[in-house]
């Protein structure tokens, strides 16, 4: 009788593992989390199916919205759960209901409701979980990492990453767009450049968080005077939002609603007033403290570097005959330094970050630990073993960090757990800038006698 190989027992025990842990999450998540966040986003548009003249960005709007909440929770056939979430919502936004997501948000949330709570969270965690491992996929395919690998990296993140499973308690939208941002750096990296824009033209008009991904990315095609590819995105993008924008005016009526939107931002960004005592992990909190005006020179900072990166390793005139394969690693490489990238520098810039949005650096960080992303450090020595001691641990650090290992490690206190998560988020951005500057550095930056980079 013939024996399985031990690559099928890996496979097949990983498998078993991961079908367990996404069965364990599945029934915690929806029986016992409280899924916050998505009964705020639910109530939005439940409440404008029967009270359609409401102006959900207005303060009035929102404590009407608040009264329909708490009449609808009434109801016989409302689940106990929406009772409590009702209850809980209408203690921590003070008698109404928050909105602040883009007229599209609630579009999308309203036309993939049914009108009962116990099913449409059900559905919600559905589609949440099923955007996480598509994501995983695509960025999967682009690193060449094996099957077992996947599966263990699924485990390990529905097990113990601390921002997933936040998100996946308060049903938040990040694993939603964590697909979108998957597809921008997988068409980046295939030189798809309408698909890229158009992708994360949605992406953008569904919630604006990922605006810098966007930016980033047609920044590349034009410091690079790669005109052609800059103006596709730019094409892909606008008929992307233009496309969104009319299809949640026909959604609520009319397309003034945008209006109202823009303006509501700027309360919306006033997260600083969110103490790291509330759960606000932002840089510009933990260095200037809530409302401080100073918080604005953390994103000047960090736009600067990241713009100086890309002017300073600029292909010059020297390059213009880079062979197609030499174009395709510079690419691909580019794809995830933007993509992640622009997660990474919005996550550090934001003066409002809850754990759960740190959900968004899981495609740099898997760029950063694969062995796409070849770290070395030939300062120790050579191809030493101390180089590759210090590059294996700075690669696996944030994974780390974002862990529930860090969090059992460090306890209840919040300032240690906001420097752990933006040094992790550093670190990992840092990694992927120098990886960045050497796959784009100019011929010039080359040592003649080995042909590495130096």
């Amino acid at each position: 009788m013939a024996k399985a190989r031990p690559t099928e027992i890996v496979l097949l025990l990983s498998l078993m593992l991961l079908a367990y842990t996404v069965w364990s999450v599945w029934i915690t998540v929806s029986t016992q989390s409280p899924t916050i966040d998505f009964f705020t986003f639910w109530t939005v548009p439940q409440s404008l199916s029967a009270h359609p003249a409401i102006d959900i960005y207005s303060l009035e709007g929102q404590h009407a919205l608040a009264a329909d909440a708490a009449t609808r929770a009434q109801l016989p056939s409302a689940p106990d759960l929406q009772r409590r979430n009702t209850s809980a919502v209408l203690q921590l936004y003070n008698g109404r209901v928050d909105a602040t997501g883009s007229p599209l948000f609630y579009t999308v949330i309203g036309m993939l409701s049914s009108g009962n709570y116990s099913t449409d969270q059900k559905r919600f965690l559905f589609l949440s979980l099923a955007s996480l491992i598509l994501c995983i996929l695509i960025v999967s395919r682009l690193l060449a990492l094996t099957p077992v690998e996947v599966i263990l990296l699924l485990a390990f993140l529905l097990r113990l990453h601390q921002p997933l499973l936040a998100d996946l308690r308060m049903g938040n939208v990040n694993q939603l767009q964590l697909l979108p941002i998957a597809l921008f750096i997988f068409a980046l990296a295939r030189s798809k450049p309408l698909l890229a824009g158009s992708v994360m033209g949605v992406a953008t008009a569904f919630k604006p968080t990922t605006i810098l991904v966007l930016a980033f990315g047609f920044l590349v095609f034009l410091i690079d005077r790669d005109y052609r590819q800059s103006a596709r995105m730019l094409v892909g993008s606008a008929t992307a939002v233009l496309a969104a924008i009319l299809f949640s005016g026909f959604y609520f009526g009319t397309s003034s609603v945008w209006f109202a939107f823009f303006h509501s931002l700027r309360n919306t960004l006033n997260g600083s007033a969110y103490s790291l005592e509330n759960g606000n992990f932002s840089l510009s909190v933990l260095l200037f403290g809530p409302t401080s005006r100073s918080s604005t020179i953390v994103p000047v900072v960090l736009l600067s570097a990241f713009l100086w990166l890309l002017i300073a390793s600029r292909r010059s005139d020297r390059t213009a005959t880079v062979s197609e394969q030499d174009s395709s690693r510079i690419r691909f490489h580019s794809a995830f330094c933007v993509g992640g990238g622009g997660c990474a520098i919005m996550l550090l810039s934001s003066p409002l970050a809850w754990i759960h949005y740190y959900v968004l650096l899981l495609p740099l960080s898997l760029y950063v630990i694969s062995p796409a992303c070849s770290i070395g450090f030939p300062g120790f020595t050579e191809n030493g073993w101390l180089s590759k001691v210090v590059g294996v641990a700075l690669r696996y650090a944030p994974l780390f960090v974002f862990s529930l290992l860090f969090n059992a490690l460090v306890g209840d206190r919040p300032k240690t757990i906001c420097v752990g998560l933006i040094t992790a988020t550093f670190v990992t951005l840092a990694l992927s800038a120098h990886q960045l500057w050497r796959q784009r550095c100019p011929v010039s930056l080359v040592a003649p006698e080995t042909g590495s980079r130096l």
